[in-house]
């Protein structure tokens, strides 16, 4: 299915319907937070419970050197543990968003 992100609001995309999810199922993040955060290192804590298929990693920084990007993939059983994974990774100081 590719890339499916779930929104701020713990919903999805009004295009995908839960009937059209089948777990378990590898997910791709991309995960917004502020340079000065140093958030790396509790990001990796944060996702470290879980089945991580592609180990957290730094993408790149925003031009103005204030974000920077990282990326994971993770094996998602559900979806009370997608919403659990993007809470605990929303949870990190610094973080602004997970796509």
């Amino acid at each position: 299915m590719g890339l499916l992100e779930v929104n701020r609001f713990g919903r999805l995309p009004a295009s995908v319907s839960e009937r059209e999810l089948v777990y378990p199922a590898e997910f791709h993040f991309r995960i917004l937070a502020e340079a000065e955060s140093a958030a790396e290192a509790a990001l990796g804590a944060a996702v470290a419970p879980y089945r991580v298929t592609a180990p957290l990693a730094f993408s790149r920084g925003s031009s103005g050197g204030r974000y920077r990007a990282y990326s994971v993939s993770v094996q998602i059983e559900n979806r009370e543990e997608l919403l659990a994974f993007d809470a605990a990774v929303k949870r990190v100081p610094g973080v602004r968003m997970v796509l």
